[in-house]
């Protein structure tokens, strides 16, 4: 098997662009722990730090609550 290392430069390098992705960090409304950073619809989850059960529908964005 031969590897021609004079004609590397020919080839153009690949390049993957990085998209950039708007992560969120999600807070437990008891405590005000971070639960975790990301991007999603929904989620049901227990706060390590109170023991309890956090779902997205109880906490409310800032963005689209309608008494701001």
């Amino acid at each position: 098997m031969e590897t021609d290392f004079e004609n590397h430069e020919s080839a153009p390098p690949v390049i993957q662009k990085k998209t950039k992705v708007e992560l969120t960090d999600y807070f437990c409304p008891f405590c005000n722990f971070k639960l975790f950073r990301g991007n999603v619809t929904e989620f049901n989850m227990v706060c390590s730090q109170c023991n309890k059960l956090v779902r997205s529908a109880m906490i409310v964005d800032p963005e689209r609550d309608p008494e701001s």
